[in-house]
């Protein structure tokens, strides 16, 4: 038989992937094994256990810093030539992070460069992200806002998700880029949770219609192009 403490950990695994089997790619065999797996575990409350495992992710999340916090789940992704780049923070509470999104937006900006560093100590902009977005999921209440950290970020997260409400990250924040206001730094994207299922379909699928802004994909620069010293345009 499987041991009680194995059961938790297994059951404690799936409801973080599946948001407490909220999340849209929760499946049939997701719920019928966390049953299962309360009853070998002893876990007599599961909803209890989810809200106090989250709770505590969240307090986590928020001592981590700014450079950890967009870095720990990121993950880049390429279609039609340009490379976004997807952290995710799931909490029951936005507003800890929010306190420091001047700083997560930052990170987002050096994050976009810093992926074009090579083993070898050189740097090939064609490396670099063109995109840089960060997701904070709120697990209780089941919605998302993404932070905005460019020109670029807005004008492609205005094709993935149109209508969605735009305003201001955290109070006193400088404008991010030349053709983006500080108004503009956050965007409320509803009830979407996911980032395979909602967050990338929806950026692939504005990329995919041709999408185009004022900057082209760094992968189409020139050689010596690429070389040349990276900078970011707006924090110098």
């Amino acid at each position: 038989p499987m041991p009680k403490h194995i059961a938790r950990i297994l059951l404690s695994a799936i409801l973080s992937d599946t948001l407490n089997l909220q999340s849209v790619t929760t499946t049939t065999a997701d719920q019928m094994v966390v049953t299962l797996l309360s009853i070998i575990g002893e876990v007599d409350n599961v909803e209890h256990l989810a809200r106090n495992m989250f709770r505590a992710k969240t307090e986590w999340i928020v001592n981590l810093g700014a450079y950890e916090m967009t870095r720990g789940d990121q993950k880049d992704f390429t279609c039609c030539g340009w490379k976004i780049g997807i952290a995710v923070l799931e909490v029951t509470d936005p507003a800890p992070v929010l306190d420091v999104a001047d700083q997560l937006l930052l990170e987002l900006r050096i994050l976009k460069i810093e992926k074009g560093k090579q083993a070898a100590g050189t740097h090939d902009r064609r490396k670099e992200l063109d995109f840089s977005y960060m997701f904070v999921v709120d697990v209780t209440e089941q919605k998302s806002v993404l932070l905005i950290c460019g020109g670029r970020e807005l004008a492609l997260a205005k094709v993935a998700f149109p209508g969605c409400e735009l305003r201001i990250a955290k109070p006193g924040l400088n404008a991010p880029g030349e053709i983006i206001s500080v108004d503009q730094t956050l965007m409320d994207v509803g009830p979407l949770v996911s980032r395979k299922a909602q967050f990338v379909p929806a950026f692939f699928q504005a990329l995919s219609d041709g999408f185009k802004c004022h900057k082209h994909p760094m992968s189409d620069l020139s050689e010596e192009m690429a070389k040349q010293e990276p900078a970011d345009e707006v924090f110098k």
